[in-house]
């Protein structure tokens, strides 16, 4: 099964752990469906020296391999020189990349994320939807088979830019997208001249549910229409946005949570550092983390620079 929206080539960072390596079969299982290219990239440091490098080259050659027994040529590796964050955002401009696939752990164990490091860095300059992966308990893949994603909304334009990739990804597996806005209550506006009042507004809060119903409903409607199963759903806030989250997005009842790394705070407020920050961290499930989409179109139209790379097909 392919589709002309789906994902046409994904990077798959690795640095010889196995925790890295989770990523693997989720790439390999979206560019089976998507008839994707994958590229596993490697990126070392100045402090390898010659025979750790050559390692490395044996360990990319034994993936490559390993991965073509199932999906042919369209399978690469890329040894790369350099800081790995910017060193990654530079391969996936080159190769044209429009998905990265990775884990939130390396070298350090499960006791050590790359969060603040690599991963934060690739979310908040790769200009591409990054799918990131915990792994279980044991380090061993979950298995990849989505049968329903959630997608948090808040009304803005910029929180639907995660709607088309997830689309892309439910069409691949027929899987069912769940739109869901959060609702607050509103606090009383006093007058003025009123001292402050205390507690919600009611009436107001009522209207807000309600012009959120009627926006989801509407969004899943547009989905429905281009052979999307969609639904949608508005909740009252009973806790922090990412707690209530991760709590619908529970293992055997959702499969994915697909979000935009903006929402009504604009391009320049990240919401990371908040709800998909926290979600990235905590989720059970992946989350595929989607950047607004001028800053992806900037990416994939910038010309890469010129890097002393390695990189054997």
């Amino acid at each position: 099964m392919s589709d002309k929206t789906a994902f046409h080539s994904i990077l798959v960072p690795v640095d010889g752990s196995t925790l890295a390596e989770v990523a693997i079969p989720y790439a390999l299982a979206v560019a089976e469906r998507a008839r994707s290219r994958v590229q596993f990239v490697f990126v070392y440091q100045d402090s390898f020296t010659l025979e750790p490098v050559e390692l490395a080259w044996q360990y990319l050659l034994r993936l490559t391999a390993k991965a073509r027994e199932r999906l042919g040529d369209s399978v690469s590796s890329a040894l790369l020189h350099g800081p790995v964050a910017a060193t990654l955002v530079k391969q996936a401009r080159k190769i044209g990349a429009d998905l990265v696939i990775m884990t939130t752990h390396g070298r350090g164990g499960l006791e050590r994320a790359w969060l603040g490091s690599v991963t934060d860095q690739l979310i908040r300059r790769v200009g591409i939807p990054l799918l990131v992966l915990q792994p279980c308990e044991d380090g061993s893949a979950p298995e990849f088979e989505p049968s329903e994603i959630l997608v948090p909304l808040d009304g803005s334009t910029l929180a639907e830019t995660a709607l088309q990739p997830a689309a892309a990804l439910a069409r691949l597996w027929d899987a069912e997208l769940t739109l869901v806005q959060i609702v607050y209550p509103l606090p009383i506006v006093a007058e003025p001249a009123v001292p402050a009042a205390q507690g919600s507004d009611q009436e107001l809060t009522a209207l807000a549910r309600e012009s959120a119903e009627e926006y989801v409903r509407q969004a899943s409607e547009r989905l429905r229409s281009s052979g999307v199963k969609a639904s949608g759903l508005a909740l009252m806030g009973t806790d922090m946005p990412a707690h209530q989250l991760r709590e619908l997005a529970l293992p055997g009842r959702v499969s994915l949570i697909a979000m935009a790394t903006h929402g009504r705070g604009g391009i320049r407020r990240f919401i990371l550092g908040s709800v998909a920050d926290k979600l990235v961290r905590t989720a059970e499930v992946p989350v595929l983390v989607v950047p607004p989409v001028g800053r992806a179109r900037r990416a994939r139209q910038a010309k890469p620079r010129t890097s002393a790379s390695a990189q054997r097909r």
